[in-house]
């Protein structure tokens, strides 16, 4: 079963007074590219955060938005020291009375000497975890269902282009016979009433012939689509397979219309290049 890889997923846990939200929003890339936002993590929680997000998506361009928010506002985020805070205004004041300097106090403490976060509103990394795995589940079900559409649509654009490559080969049988009498007439006018060596003249036509026989050309295409129809029903990424084998598929299409100068047959061209391209815009966006 082929998974898309856009996909979108959102979980909310608590954490102390308020609650820790992850979004992710992922789209097609060749490689795995992960984006975080929101957070400062820790170097062991990032890579934590980093090896599930890929252990889940495999690939294509990912971002994490990491949010807080607490139920009470900002009021109980932080804590004022007050015994530190009294103690040093006390200081600064001595200082003042007994040498005549005054001392801003900003100018020897930070924010940080005066105030304390409350504990039970730090970010638990078993919180992020959590919110994370939820987040990954969704997408990854995302990527599921979207997948489920993609495949249908691939597998009826592999069926129109396999009755194009019948009508291609019935074409070309037909095209032989026609090219035949139409060497053999065109000989003949050339000739006259010279006498024509009938078996010099299907040696002739037959390596004409083998010059635009396009069997081979045809039935690989055919194994390609038999190979691309098994790899829509494996287990495991299989994007990159599919744009390798449209890319073969591709390829045998131009040497038939290189081949061929028939109208029918350029026009039948035309329409199975015009599968391949379509079928290739939607394997770039397989996982």
């Amino acid at each position: 079963m082929i998974k898309s890889m856009t996909g979108y997923g959102r979980s909310t846990v608590k954490n102390g007074s308020g609650q820790i939200s992850v979004s992710i929003r992922a789209v097609n890339s060749r490689y795995f590219d992960l984006k975080i936002r929101g957070f400062d993590l820790d170097p062991a929680l990032d890579l934590d955060v980093r090896n599930r997000t890929k252990d889940v998506l495999k690939r294509g361009s990912i971002q994490l938005i990491f949010e807080m928010d607490h139920d009470g506002g900002t009021e109980g985020l932080l804590r004022l020291n007050k015994s530190r805070y009294e103690a040093i205004e006390s200081l600064l004041q001595t200082i003042q009375m007994e040498y005549g300097r005054h001392i801003a106090l900003g100018e020897i403490v930070s924010l940080k000497d005066l105030f304390s976060e409350n504990d039970q509103d730090k970010i638990q990394p078993k919180n992020i975890l959590k919110s994370l795995n939820d987040a990954l589940k969704q997408t990854d079900e995302m990527r599921s269902t979207e997948g489920k559409t993609i495949q249908k649509s691939m597998e009826d654009q592999l069926k129109s282009f396999c009755e194009k490559i019948d009508k291609l080969e019935h074409q070309v049988k037909n095209a032989g016979k026609i090219r035949k009498e139409k060497y053999q007439k065109k000989i003949s006018e050339l000739l006259d009433t010279v006498p024509v060596d009938e078996t010099r003249l299907a040696q002739e036509i037959a390596i004409l012939s083998e010059k635009v026989d396009i069997t081979e050309e045809i039935l690989r295409c055919r194994s390609h689509v038999e190979q691309y129809l098994s790899f829509l029903h494996e287990d495991e990424p299989v994007g990159k397979r599919l744009n390798f084998l449209l890319q073969e598929t591709h390829r045998e299409i131009n040497t038939i219309g290189a081949k061929n100068s028939d109208i029918t047959l350029t026009n039948l061209v035309i329409e199975l290049k015009n599968d391949t391209e379509n079928l290739r815009e939607q394997a770039q966006n397989i996982l």
